[in-house]
């Protein structure tokens, strides 16, 4: 590849990197004089056409950005076979690299870097292009320490060849979303986990999640809850790790709503005023969904009123003045008090064991472990029957089933009074939405405004009243309520109809051009030469030949006859001045003059429409074009244009209009050997 000029454009310089799917080159663009990083693809993609078509899409879908942290993407082309993507060359590590030569990143360029591409992101979604690959190695860091993505869309490419279109597992698996992970739906929200894994990277100097194999990191994705940053590295404050834990909550709906939110939230966290912040919690269920948890407040509850027995410290104090009588009293009073105390002290200690407990107990049950997934009605009747209070709260969720349990407060295994109130958060299903409408548009635009849907099937239909791949019919039909992420779109797209050339040898140029006009994929240059054997006016050769299969346009090269090269002039015998004179006269006396046919092609498949025609000729006897024909005609027609050349220099024009436009092909040219030999066919 070295030294090797692609489409005589890009001249290969040496070699910069490379993976498993393609090698990326620095190239020189001798057009414009600026140094260009080339990516090539490698050949076991170039073999598979349908990953040609999605990988030109994707690129060229991709090259729409323009954003100061995304790298531009200049040209998508093939040349025998070798196809490549040209691409703005930045000329610096990649972040991975800047990471590992500084051992992890200060906190105030790690802040800045990521704010720079969570606004790049933002800028992609905006334009509904998900990168779903983001990760250091497809970040680079420009000598002014700008950073700026790289290979938008190529995995979605890479995805829709190799696993088909099911948004299935992609990427680099220590950067990779919990939905990812599990196969699920990859939404705009994935990007916003990889960013946050990102940066907890770059300030850690390492990726929270390792493992022996891709799929152990993939379930600690899933379960395993993020390691603090700051139990290692304390000096980064509480607001910076905030946003790291939102960015990769476990639950998308508990993440940053948009990537913009997460950049406008960067670019505050290091101020003074969200010094003192609080940790922001998030609280990982059993069945595996995200919940926010509010941060405990400092106020202390206040205790329970103490439940106090009546009379018992009236009780207690008369004993303890009948305890201690006067002496005086006798041992008949003294035998009666303590009789008296003995009795009530009996009494209090009946009371105590068999009423008291009756009076103070209040019944407590525990909260079971089995609601969350159950159905509301279900999980409901079995809090009833536990003598709990039931209210409920309803939002939408993509991974739960309508109508069953997401979460509840208070947990599962929870010890509570009977009466007490059990909130419980039951999905409403995935939010439906109205269908887009997208027919009319090209394939590559409605697969970009359908994103964020499960699956895009694609099916041809024969129809060149449009362009090549225009969307005509969808379903589901737009405005239909849909939950894109279950929802599979199917797309009929227009094709144009392949055809067979004719053999044009020995035709007229009004044949060919008839037949031209009446083949939309066709599109004709005509040259002349002689011939000793083809009659002149008519065919010679055509490029491409008779019998190829035409499906697409495609120039027709057809080569035309001047009849038989002339021979020689001989030099004639010296002739007197008067003879000369009088051969010049007789010779401008012959000017050719003929009705010359001129047809005029209406499509079979008309079906009786009428078209407005004009015919205009200019010939020697005019200065300007003079309509010769205006008429109404709904099927092919031939007519008998009357021309006159004096000289043999002199061409004749027709100009056709059909319902008042101009042909493409329009003027058509007739030279003075053409009309003379229709001269001598009508005598």
């Amino acid at each position: 590849m070295i030294g090797k000029r692609l489409n005589d454009r890009y001249k290969i310089l040496k070699l910069i990197g490379g993976g498993g799917m393609a090698d990326v080159y620095l190239a020189h663009d001798i057009i414009l004089d600026r140094d260009v990083a080339v990516k090539v693809l490698k050949d076991q993609f170039s073999q598979d056409h349908d990953f040609i078509r999605r990988f030109r899409r994707e690129a060229e879908s991709a090259s729409s950005l323009a954003h100061p942290n995304v790298v531009n993407i200049y040209d998508v082309g093939e040349e025998d076979r070798l196809y490549y993507i040209v691409m703005e060359y930045v000329e610096g590590p990649t972040l991975k690299q800047y990471i590992q030569e500084q051992d992890g990143l200060k906190v105030d360029i790690a802040v800045s870097i990521m704010a720079s591409l969570s606004s790049a992101i933002a800028h992609a979604h905006e334009n509904r292009i998900i990168h779903r690959d983001i990760k250091p190695h497809n970040i680079l860091i420009g000598p002014d320490g700008t950073p700026k993505i790289t290979d938008f869309g190529i995995a979605r490419a890479i995805s829709e060849a190799t696993i088909t279109h099911t948004n299935s597992i992609l990427g680099s698996v220590h950067y990779l979303s919990p939905e990812q992970a599990r196969g699920g739906h990859v939404t705009y929200k994935s990007d916003i986990y990889s960013l946050g894994i990102v940066l907890y990277e770059m300030l850690a100097g390492e990726v929270p999640f390792n493992g022996d194999t891709a799929v152990s990191i993939a379930i600690k994705h899933l379960q395993a809850p993020l390691p603090s940053i700051r139990e290692n590295k304390p000096h980064i404050p509480q607001s910076v790790e905030n946003a790291i834990i939102k960015a990769t909550a476990k639950d998308p709906f508990y993440r940053y709503a948009t990537a913009l939110d997460m950049s406008e939230d960067l670019s505050t966290v290091l101020s003074p005023s969200r010094v003192n912040e609080s940790k922001y919690l998030v609280d990982q269920l059993s069945d595996g969904h995200t919940q926010a948890v509010p941060v405990v407040s400092e106020e202390k509850e206040e205790p329970e009123e103490e439940t106090m027995i009546a009379g018992t410290p009236l009780v207690n104090a008369k004993a303890s003045n009948d305890a201690a009588p006067p002496k005086k009293a006798g041992w008949k009073k003294w035998l009666t008090a303590s009789i008296i105390v003995l009795a009530l002290l009996f009494g209090s200690i009946y009371f105590a064991f068999t009423w008291l407990p009756q009076w103070l107990h209040v019944d407590e049950v525990l909260i079971p472990d089995n609601l969350v997934g159950m159905e509301y009605e279900e999980a409901s009747q079995e809090l009833t029957d536990l003598a709990l209070r039931v209210e409920i709260e309803e939002f939408n969720d993509e991974e739960a089933p309508e109508g069953t349990v997401i979460s509840h407060t208070p947990r599962e295994g929870t010890t509570v009074k009977v009466d007490t109130l059990v909130t419980l958060r039951v999905s409403l299903g995935a939010e439906q939405v109205p269908m887009e409408d997208v027919t009319g548009m090209s394939l590559q635009e409605a697969e970009n405004a359908l994103a964020e849907f499960d699956s895009i099937e694609v099916q041809t239909r024969v129809d060149d009243s449009v362009d090549d791949e225009t969307v005509l019919e969808q379903s589901p039909d737009p405005l239909d309520p849909v939950i894109p992420g279950e929802t599979t779109v199917r797309l009929i797209v227009s094709e144009q109809p392949a055809m067979t050339m004719r053999n044009l040898r020995g035709l007229t140029r009004q044949d060919v051009l008839g037949y031209i006009a009446e083949e939309s994929l066709l599109r004709g240059d005509f040259e002349e030469e002689y011939s000793d054997n083809v009659q002149e006016g008519t065919v010679i050769s055509q490029e491409p030949d008779w019998g190829t299969e035409v499906d697409e346009i495609t120039t027709v090269r057809v080569v035309f006859s001047l009849g038989p090269e002339p021979e020689p002039e001989t030099e004639p015998e010296a002739a007197s001045e008067t003879e000369l004179d009088s051969a010049e006269e007789e010779e401008d006396s012959l000017p050719a003059v003929a009705n010359v046919p001129f047809t005029v092609n209406v499509p079979e498949d008309n079906n009786g429409q009428v078209h407005h025609i004009r015919i205009a000729v200019a010939d020697s006897t005019t200065d300007d074009p003079v309509v010769v024909v205006d008429k109404e005609i709904s099927d092919s027609e031939v007519f008998e244009i009357a021309m006159t050349l004096e000289d043999e220099d002199d061409i004749g024009y027709i100009y056709l209009y059909q319902d008042d436009e101009e042909n493409a092909e329009s003027p058509f040219e007739f030279t003075y050997d053409y009309v003379k030999s229709k001269e001598e066919n009508n005598g």
